[in-house]
């Protein structure tokens, strides 16, 4: 009667081992999927060119794109907008000195006293 203890450590039993890991930049990815973009090839084609998993392939594509997407940030270190001179301040029946608008209906209004 043969067990499964004997069939496991019989020598006609074997594991396959495994590759081992390759650990790749950031950059080293993105010059991967650059290539792929340029190569012809399908992903599962290249991915077998270059011994990648295809599902390390997707994870990184993934993973760059959402790098890359656009933040919300606008930098405003330029400047944006030309200055306009402003308009004469009216009489002193205003009682405001300055009125700035900010845009969305928000008002920026400052005093003179």
């Amino acid at each position: 009667m043969t067990t499964l203890a004997s069939t496991i450590n019989s020598p006609s039993h074997t594991r396959s081992k495994s590759k081992p890991k390759v650990w790749r930049s950031k950059a080293q990815w993105q010059a991967l999927l650059d290539e792929l973009a340029t190569s012809g090839l399908t992903k599962s084609a290249f991915c077998q060119k270059h011994a990648i998993a295809p599902s390390n392939l997707y994870r990184w594509q993934k993973i760059l794109a959402e790098a890359s997407a656009p933040t919300g940030f606008i930098d405003i270190t330029e400047p944006v907008v030309q200055a306009v001179p402003a308009a004469p301040v009216p009489s002193s029946d205003s009682h405001w000195q300055v009125e700035l608008e900010l845009g969305a209906g928000v008002v920026l209004r400052v005093r003179s006293h």
